[in-house]
């Protein structure tokens, strides 16, 4: 099998009374309520969690996990008031991993204009505008795009969600004061695409560069970096890649963090996790899952085996599926799918395990 140039996934968080992004106070009577994050999903109000937020755990869990350095965000410039306006992390993809993972962007005055120079902005005073020649440089953008593309976590659950936790603030002297938070009890579906062949490599072309150029001219004086035209990079370009890319799947399974949690203390780490890798950037495991009153959470493997058949030439890796025992009502539908599976475009073969071992698999092929 080939390096796969993108890892597709998706994974289900059990969220068992749980509060894990919040959004404020309610409205009208519910001003004293703390509500958490919703969408309206055609009648139905149903909770989700940002894709910020998760990206977050995830950060956070990738560099506990390895001991990386963190890319620590800081103020990069403040208002006439004194407050923050603008903040960014180091800005670094060679030293740092998760800002060559996660992306990043620099703010800058200026941004897509040519800045002046003192003798320019004389000569304008002195002769006008428009009789002055114009220069062609610009102040560059610093924009990398995350390699690492994820939706909302969106609940399974569409109704019957809802739980109030009213709560008192207890006083030495006086009543106590009440509070009420709002929590969900449903499961959690995100996807996920990592465009695996991005991982170390920066594109530095026209105004919008992804490489700070100071830092480049020192990191390939350093050899930590190669260049090829207006492509950076990184040294050791396979192995970097490799272990940057894995160390994230890996941490993706060990998934955790969360608003509330000495209150609702939740386990997000992914209870089914599916992924594999593929030739193309498509996220295609979508829409795999779905709650029936009747009988509890359930796999759609006819939708997956048809997804599998029209990917089957993108297919590069084997699709590995890890799920815990007893968490999907048709877990029996799931084990017997293991093995190989001729399909109108190919052949793919399903690996089915735990989470981490689904995790660790498609790493050890990148």
């Amino acid at each position: 099998m080939s390096v796969p140039q993108h890892i597709a996934g998706t994974f289900l968080i059990h969220a068992d009374a749980s509060f894990l992004n919040g959004a404020g106070l309610g409205e009208g009577e519910n001003r004293n309520v703390t509500i958490p994050k919703t969408l309206k999903d055609q009648k139905n109000e149903v909770p989700y969690v940002s894709s910020q937020s998760w990206k977050r755990w995830l950060r956070t869990t990738l560099i506990e996990e390895t001991g990386w350095p963190a890319s620590e965000l800081k103020a990069d410039k403040q208002s006439d008031k004194g407050s923050t306006s603008k903040i960014s992390g180091a800005l670094d993809p060679i030293t740092y991993p998760e800002d060559d993972l996660f992306g990043y962007m620099r703010a800058q005055e200026g941004q897509g204009k040519r800045p002046k120079s003192t003798e320019e902005a004389v000569e304008e005073e002195e002769f006008g505008e428009e009789d002055v020649p114009k220069k062609s440089t610009k102040t560059k953008a610093l924009v990398r795009t995350s390699p690492f593309m994820a939706s909302l976590l969106v609940s399974l659950r569409k109704s019957g969600w809802k739980g109030r936790d009213e709560g008192f603030v207890h006083l030495k002297e006086g009543t106590p004061l009440p509070y009420t938070t709002e929590f969900y009890t449903t499961h959690l579906q995100g996807i996920f695409c990592l465009a695996h062949h991005r991982v170390g490599v920066f594109e530095n072309a026209g105004d919008r560069i992804e490489l700070d150029e100071t830092a480049a001219a020192r990191y390939l004086a350093d050899t930590k970096l190669t260049r090829k035209g207006s492509t950076y990079e990184i040294a050791d370009a396979a192995a970097s890649r490799r272990e940057r890319s894995g160390q994230l799947l890996k941490a993706l399974a060990l998934l955790r963090g969360g608003a509330k949690q000495a209150a609702f203390g939740t386990d997000v780490s992914p209870k089914l996790l599916i992924l594999a890798g593929l030739k193309c950037g498509n996220p295609i495991f979508n829409h795999l899952f779905e709650e029936q009153n009747s009988t509890g959470l359930i796999f759609r493997k006819d939708l997956f085996l048809e997804i599998l058949s029209d990917y089957a030439d993108r297919i590069v890796t084997p699709v590995c599926i890890g799920v815990r025992t007893d968490y999907i009502a048709n877990q029996e539908e799931i084990r017997a799918l293991q093995g190989e599976h001729k399909l109108k475009r190919g052949t793919v073969q399903i690996l089915v395990s735990t989470p981490r071992e689904a995790a660790e698999t498609v790493a050890g092929y990148l």
